[in-house]
């Protein structure tokens, strides 16, 4: 490591909740940006809730205007990713390494089928998304915004 430097973009800090079954949740803390510096994360509600679209996290369960919808594994992850990140603008590569935790060139086309199918799922219209939008060329938002817990 020499007189090299260290180039920083992003520190997160995360708590991991692990089940007895071994199906684990990711919450960020903290995240530390070096356009900006800490931004801290209160730890979320074990339910995300947004117009026509819930996600128990504490059950794993998504419903749709009341309506349990059944994601696959992947599908529930990129959506809790997001969903837990409203209105930032994700990269796929930030999404595959956040979901899939690894690395690979295949992520963009991962990502879009991902995507895709998620919006066949959950959106009323899914040409007209409200929840999921594209930014084109740079990844996704999660445009929705949140239901305040009174």
């Amino acid at each position: 490591m020499g007189d090299e430097l260290l180039e920083m973009k992003r520190i997160e800090i995360i708590a991991r909740i692990t089940d007895d079954n071994g199906d684990s949740l990711e919450n960020s803390l903290m995240v530390w940006q070096d356009t900006g510096g800490w931004r801290e994360f209160p730890l979320t509600s074990p339910i995300l809730r947004y117009p026509g679209l819930e996600i128990r996290l504490d059950q794993r369960r998504v419903l749709r205007d009341g309506v349990n919808v059944r994601l696959s594994k992947y599908e529930y992850g990129v959506l809790v990713f997001l969903a837990q990140h409203p209105g930032w603008l994700c990269s796929k590569e930030q999404i595959f390494q956040n979901v899939w935790h690894s690395d690979s060139e295949s992520c963009l086309t991962a990502i879009s089928n991902t995507i895709s199918r998620i919006r066949q799922k959950i959106e009323p219209d899914k040409d007209h998304p409200i929840y999921i939008q594209t930014v084109s060329n740079l990844g996704y938002v999660f445009a929705a915004e949140p239901i305040k817990e009174e």
